[in-house]
């Protein structure tokens, strides 16, 4: 049982694109299956073949040996993500779901494209896969991707603050259709990961990010808000994940616009 988890409130449902539900949700314990239960990726892991994709997104830039970051929007490259931000990184003060706890790529026209509908949705950083959903609100269609620290460079590793044990992982969400990834697959930096889509709590299409640091190796069978139709473990996974600051968030952008690739 996890002392930061207490019975849920009565909660409102989330009222706008990509925002967050009512604030001060906490419910019991919770069971994710964490490192304890699973085995810790590998320091240097043989990634499984990219599935085949319903679009052939042109990677970032060709990956190299050794640490490798690309754009999550493999249209967009890392420098121009500054300029299709439709909704920035606002944290919530700690344990609370209010505000924004990522960052969200969306235009109503860029370039010569009306919609970001479809646009390729690729992976920042290798990793093994923690989480994938199939339609389940808020997010929609999800991929969360663990990065352990021995991916990363030191510089890095000091930048972001990494406590010894912790990984840092990344949530694609409200993709288009379900992921082309599955759980624990190994990911390669660059590959295809889904498309832009409006799936779960949004009314327009983008990409939602977050980024956070937390204890290497779990992985999330499922993670729901509240519904009748949400299990006991999947709501407690959801809790863990969003506001008990066992993975604590922080702004995508420091990560991407520092150190990168092109």
């Amino acid at each position: 049982m996890s002392p930061w988890l207490r019975p849920p409130a009565l909660l409102l449902l989330l009222l706008a694109a990509c925002s967050s539900p009512p604030p001060e949700v906490q419910i019991a314990a919770v069971q994710p299956i964490l490192p304890s239960q699973t085995t810790a990726p590998t320091p240097t892991p043989s990634p499984t073949a990219a599935p085949t994709s319903r679009s052939t997104p042109a990677a970032t830039a060709e990956p190299e040996p050794g640490f490798f970051l690309c754009s999550p929007l493999s249209l967009h490259p890392l420098a121009e993500l500054p300029q299709i931000i439709g909704d920035p990184y606002r944290p919530p003060p700690p344990g609370r779901e209010e505000r924004h706890h990522g960052v969200d790529f969306a235009y109503y026209h860029w370039q010569d494209r009306d919609t970001m509908l479809g646009e390729p949705i690729q992976a920042v950083l290798a990793g093994k896969v923690a989480t994938v959903l199939d339609d389940l609100y808020p997010y929609g269609n999800m991929v969360i991707v663990e990065t352990p620290q021995e991916f990363l460079p030191e510089d890095l590793i000091e930048r972001l603050q990494f406590s010894q044990g912790e990984s840092l992982y990344l949530l694609y969400a409200h993709m288009n259709q379900t992921p082309l990834v599955t759980l624990r697959d190994a990911v390669e930096a660059c590959q295809p990961l889904g498309e832009v889509g409006m799936s779960g709590n949004t009314d327009i299409p983008h990409l939602h990010l977050e980024t956070r640091i937390g204890p290497a190796g779990t992985v999330f069978e499922s993670m729901r808000f509240y519904s009748t139709r949400a299990s006991v473990e999947e709501m407690e996974n959801y809790v863990l994940w969003r506001t008990s600051g066992v993975y604590h968030h922080f702004d995508p952008m420091s990560l991407l616009i520092v150190g990168g690739n092109p």
